[in-house]
């Protein structure tokens, strides 16, 4: 089969369409965009000349039309930080013991527990707030903030580190109490936060899901994601989903889901707390 100039322009067009994977600026597909617009005319005999304005046309167009709408939709998903990109700085609350020597450590952030290291290799203590300095994957290096004394005074004041032992609810002008060993998990929906307890019996708390989460005991409780707190009686079982997700099936009655998602980003540090004790 004899080449003609039409099947240049075609292979070069889908050679930098390709290559635009690999380099995803943009830049190569409107190169090959222009090598397309010159296969048109080549495809009709145009004369060369005619087909190097096409390809000059074309490649003008995809920088000046098609680029910019690519780069605002098409790639800006890696324009956003990731959930765990974005916790560089942040500080956050020492929940469980680091400590490199016991495969250890654990930091509360904004609600969500993350698998941690210490920049120093140091044991840090229950209570501690630290510092966020980098990501990899999912577990976070920290650093402690301030003074490791004066945070270790201050670390049964911090909400989560107490030995709250029952949760208060309101009920009119009276309140009740229920011990924290009889729930089993907690779930948010339509803005309104419910405690289900052992007995299957599920009751409306005051509290935000996250305002609640700090008040439990530290390590009692993982927060599953955005509407469900768990506690490791709930669990029956855990299997792989999609995307690097688990999938924990919970072991309730009376018409409560009987599964939960866990996030690819947490399902390390859920699993790594399901082996505490």
């Amino acid at each position: 089969m004899e080449f003609e100039i039409w099947h240049i322009w075609l292979i070069a067009s889908i050679v930098f369409i390709v290559l635009e994977i690999f380099i995803p600026s943009f830049v190569m597909a409107s190169v090959g965009i222009g090598c397309f617009f010159a296969f048109l005319a080549a495809l009709v005999h145009s004369p060369l000349a005619a087909q190097i304005i096409f390809f000059i046309v074309g490649t003008t167009g995809g920088f000046i039309g098609v680029k910019p709408l690519m780069e605002k939709y098409a790639y800006r998903r890696k324009l956003i930080e990731t959930n765990a990109g974005g916790l560089v700085g942040r500080i956050g609350k020492v929940i469980e013991e680091i400590n490199e020597a016991e495969n250890s450590g654990c930091v509360a952030i904004d609600g969500d527990q993350w698998k941690s290291v210490s920049s120093d290799g140091s044991v840090v203590p229950v209570g501690e707030k630290v510092k966020v300095l980098s990501v990899d994957s999912i577990v976070l290096t920290v650093e402690k903030v301030g003074s490791g004394n004066n945070n270790q005074n201050q670390a049964t004041e911090i909400p989560g580190t107490t030995n709250v032992d029952r949760l208060a609810f309101r009920l009119g002008s009276k309140s009740f109490f229920i011990a924290i060993e009889e729930i089993v998990f907690v779930y948010s929906t339509n803005k309104i936060t419910y405690v289900v307890t052992s007995e299957g019996k599920q009751y409306i708390h005051d509290s935000s899901l996250e305002n609640l989460f700090s008040e439990l005991p530290a390590g009692m409780f993982f927060r599953a994601n955005r509407q469900f707190i768990v506690t490791r009686g709930v669990i029956s079982e855990i299997k792989s989903g999609k995307d690097g997700k688990l999938i924990a099936s919970l072991s309730v009655k009376n018409g409560f889901p009987n599964s939960i998602s866990v996030s690819r980003l947490k399902a390390a540090a859920f699993r790594e707390w399901l082996k505490m004790k």
